[in-house]
């Protein structure tokens, strides 16, 4: 005689497996979205705290350039006793004119004796400052001072592009500095109009390496790549070699800068959140479900050695009673009364009978 207790015990089991895959996958997704939001969160506090490291490194090169605006405004009325001679590359003939500051018959330029007292600042500007490799002086008047006496050619002829790519950018009203992305040996630029008596002269352009700042973040923080963006989301300079073109295959997390114009992005080499999320996901779904499988796996075995055992017996044993048969020998414990139960009834059927 077939049990009916076998097909509730099969419908059962079924049922804990569904069950135990919903409840594993749940708790797990739940999990996973609080480690997200964690991670997020962790990541942007760490992606504050590093454009703050990067601002704290380009502040002083926005201190010097107003120091050296307000020198040089300083040194636009103050008269210069030495008489010497500036190297000036025109930017017409790209040649380099030894203009002599106290001219015969000539007024003084009191652009040259600003330059000249300025000199200082252009000696000092490449080694005093991390980020500033060098300040050029680009005057109105055609001509490009910046402190040396020689040019290079490399540096003239990118000088020159530059200025005939960008010469119109800028706003000659405008007095606030105005951030190139590109200017020299894969540096950026920072122009800040000089202006003497509401009147446009000049403009000092400083050139800035960021790479190795960006480099440094890298060194401190070895599973992040760190890059710069300027508004419109091109590269300026990276910690490694990341470009616009395979950018799109990356998911940057962006921090605007307070200093400058520009974003600090950061790209985890380990992937992304999301996948990492998911790699953690899958395997926190396994666990759990591995640990309830286990566990039902136990509770099943133990009903079914003592109870669907027990009731495989009790069905054989009725069987072999029907049929005129001794019951069962070896009785499951606690099913003692049960059994003789059954046999009991069997005999006192046969009695009425008889």
């Amino acid at each position: 005689m077939s049990s009916p207790a076998y097909a509730v015990y099969r419908r059962t089991v079924r049922f804990s497996l569904v069950v135990i895959a919903a409840l594993s996958f749940s708790v797990a997704f739940v999990q996973f979205l609080l480690q997200f939001n964690t991670s997020l969160q962790q990541n942007r506090q760490q992606l504050q705290m590093f454009a703050q490291q990067m601002d704290a490194q380009v502040e002083p090169v926005l201190q010097f350039s107003q120091a050296v605006n307000a020198r040089g405004t300083v040194g636009m009325q103050m008269a210069v006793t030495d008489s010497t001679q500036l190297p000036l590359l025109s930017l017409t003939t790209l040649d380099i004119v030894f203009h002599d500051l106290y001219p015969e018959n000539q007024q003084v330029s009191p652009e040259l004796q600003m330059l000249l007292q300025l000199q200082p600042y252009f000696d000092i500007a490449p080694a005093s400052i991390t980020p500033l490799k060098s300040l050029f002086y680009i005057s109105e008047q055609g001509f490009a001072y910046n402190g040396q006496s020689k040019w290079s050619d490399y540096v003239v002829e990118h000088l020159v592009q530059w200025l005939q790519r960008y010469q119109r950018s800028e706003n000659g009203y405008d007095r606030n500095p105005v951030f190139y992305k590109d200017f020299i040996l894969e540096q950026a630029a920072m122009s800040v109009p000089f202006y003497v008596n509401e009147r446009k002269i000049g403009r000092f352009v400083f050139a800035l390496e960021l790479a190795p700042l960006l480099a440094n973040l890298e060194k401190n923080n070895p599973d992040r790549y760190f890059l710069l963006l300027d508004q419109a989301g091109n590269v300026i300079a990276s910690s490694t070699y990341i470009n616009g073109d395979n950018l799109e295959q990356y998911q940057l997390q962006i921090q605007r800068l307070t200093g400058i114009p520009w974003s600090l992005a950061l790209i985890d080499k380990r992937g992304s959140l999301f996948y990492a999320g998911i790699g953690r996901f899958i395997l926190h779904w396994l666990s759990y479900a591995g640990v309830l499988l286990a566990l039902a796996w136990l509770l099943a075995r133990r009903y079914k050695r003592k109870i669907m055992g027990p009731l495989q017996r009790l069905s054989t044993h009725i069987d072999r009673i029907q049929n005129g048969q001794a019951g069962v020998r070896r009785v499951p414990d606690g099913w003692q009364d049960l059994f003789a139960r059954v046999s009991q009834l069997k005999a006192d059927d046969k009695q009425e009978t008889d």
